[in-house]
């Protein structure tokens, strides 16, 4: 297997790299607007010997979805030790995945030589998909190795005059487990040339070679284990929300504390405050409203007729007087009425009761007076 070949140690845990020679290797046309995963299902039972059944395959789609790069290994190539390595993977990938990274825009072979293996894989530019995908082990020269491939690539693909890229080592492998993207990097002979290649997420889960029951087990798992933790991380959110909740509340209780101390040393003259703003209400209230009959008197008196004479009179609330009187002449009722009406100092009169006998009219008059005229003839 190639599944540690100069990874890190963490890496190669997560990830698990199959040799290349133990796949078979087709790209198939696909149905646009159909389902991938049965298409794929259909051309293995066609291509391969054995029984969907008893492979571990996977497969990888082209930028445009209009076709697939299938590999299946037969099951009994790998022993029961090393298939139960892979249930503690990220994800189980044949090594020649390596070897698809940019996609070439001109017809081009790329070969990868790694010890006691070689890969190569033939595109012909227009395709992000390789045409073919072909495999050597043995201890023969590279060189010898390379021909060969790259003999065996034109014979299966018809390709013509094609650039040659060449590979040496087991390139750098590193999984990003937060993006969940796994990366190599190809060193060229070419020097500073490295050919780098990508896979997200939905491209690894489909490449996986692994049963496609377990696959969506794991990902029910993932799934679950996922939901757990951001549950745990809402726990906490809410633990540590409730705990700044609690300090600010003992620290409030701390200040309303100290605010009420000061409260209580200040209610005495807040107290004596209060009573002193009472006292002023109530003295400005009894200046304001006290009663004035002798300059309500006085202001009436002042446009009396000669004729009228006052018998009786009595106040109704502050502002207003009630007058009995009597007069010889009548007609003098009316103008005095009227003179009083004219008067700036009051806001009503009314006359009523007004009887004549013997000579003599009486009658009743209930006079307001506005409060300022009245404060103005006490100042007076």
């Amino acid at each position: 297997m190639a599944d540690s070949h100069n990874a890190p140690a963490e890496v190669a845990q997560k990830i698990l790299l199959l040799p290349a020679d133990a796949f078979f290797v087709r790209l198939i046309p696909l149905v646009a607007g159909e389902a991938v995963a049965p298409q794929v299902e259909i051309a293995l039972e066609n291509l391969s010997p054995f029984p969907r059944t008893q492979l571990y395959y996977g497969y990888l789609l082209s930028s445009t979805q209009t076709s697939a790069l299938i590999f299946a290994a037969y099951q009994k190539k790998f022993s029961r030790e090393e298939v139960g390595r892979w249930a503690t993977a990220e994800a189980v990938l044949p090594e020649f995945l390596g070897l698809l990274g940019e996609t070439p825009v001109e017809p081009t072979i790329r070969v990868w030589h790694q010890p006691g293996r070689s890969m190569a894989a033939a595109w012909n530019g227009q395709n992000s998909l390789p045409l073919a995908v072909v495999s050597s082990s043995g201890d023969e020269l590279p060189t010898v190795v390379q021909a060969a491939l790259v003999e065996k690539l034109q014979a299966r693909t018809s390709l013509g005059p094609a650039a040659l890229q060449v590979y040496q080592g087991a390139g750098l492998l590193d999984y990003d487990q937060r993006k969940n993207v796994i990366r190599w990097a190809l060193s060229a002979e070419t020097p500073g040339a490295v050919l780098r290649t990508a896979w997200p997420k939905a491209a690894k889960e489909t490449a996986d070679v692994r049963d496609p029951s377990f696959l969506q087990e794991q990902r029910q798992l993932r799934s679950r284990d996922l939901q757990l933790w951001r549950g745990l991380v809402f726990c906490l959110a809410g633990l540590a929300a409730a705990l700044v909740l609690e300090i600010g509340l003992v620290a409030g209780r701390q200040w309303l504390g100290r605010a009420q101390t000061q409260i209580q040393r200040r209610a005495d003259a807040v107290s004596q405050i209060e009573t002193a703003q009472g006292l002023s209400a109530r003295i400005e209230e009894l200046t304001q409203k006290q009663l004035r009959p002798f300059e309500m008197l006085a202001l009436i008196n002042a446009l009396r007729p000669p004729s009228i004479q006052f018998h009786r009179s009595i106040t109704i609330g502050v502002n207003k007087l009630e007058v009995e009187a009597q007069t010889g002449n009548a007609a003098d009722v009316s103008r005095y009425e009227k003179q009083l009406r004219d008067s700036a100092a009051l806001t009503a009169v009314v006359t009523r009761d007004l009887r004549s006998r013997d000579g003599v009219t009486t009658f009743i008059l209930t006079i307001t007076f506005k409060p300022e005229a009245l404060r103005a003839v006490t100042r007076s």
